[in-house]
């Protein structure tokens, strides 16, 4: 029996994983643009929202034919509303950064990557221009509609990060800035 190549399966959970997860954080920023009064930007939300589960649901629409006429043994678990009951954001671990002389371990990966950009100067990180999902790390002013920011004294930080990208980010950043640091994921 035919089976989808691992590759193929693995990105087409990514997928499915990503568009889950843009879902939650689209409701989020209904939620919250709702609380505040602006149904214009909950009736945006809505639609996005409602396109993403459209996307989803022509995906797995492909994914079954591809599967009937193959006769495919699918190895792919595309995301349903049942499953995302069961979903937890709770953290698999959190980040340690060791820079020379400094240990930067904070109970989240969010403070922990707010922590070592302050031990980077906010002022040089920025003049990085580096991007968070499509969101500048540091900015003057907050987002608008942009619900993962932190406001640090002048600046707002975009802490929308996992323990990969923040690793990545702040790598990125140890390199162009010429410092040495070591990052670990440490899993709890």
């Amino acid at each position: 029996m035919y089976t989808l190549p691992e590759a193929v399966t693995i990105k087409f959970t990514e997928l499915f994983g990503a568009v889950l997860y843009a879902t939650d954080d689209l409701k989020i920023a209904g939620a919250e643009a709702n609380l505040i009064g602006d149904f214009s930007q909950v009736a945006a939300i809505n639609d996005t929202c409602r396109t993403l589960q459209e996307l989803e649901a022509e995906i797995k629409l492909v994914l079954n034919k591809f599967q009937s006429n193959h006769k495919t043994r699918l190895t792919v678990k595309p995301s349903s509303s049942k499953n995302a009951v069961n979903r937890t954001r709770k953290s698999g671990g959190h980040l340690r950064v060791r820079f020379a002389d400094k240990v930067i371990e904070k109970e989240t990966i969010a403070d922990t990557f707010v922590e070592t950009l302050k031990v980077f100067g906010f002022d040089k990180v920025a003049e990085l221009n580096k991007f968070v999902v499509g969101a500048p790390l540091l900015a003057k002013s907050p987002i608008n509609g942009y619900q993962s920011q932190r406001r640090i004294g002048d600046w707002y930080v975009t802490t929308h990060v996992n323990k990969q990208s923040a690793s990545r980010i702040l790598d990125e950043i140890g390199v162009e800035l010429n410092t040495q640091i070591q990052i670990e994921i440490v899993v709890c």
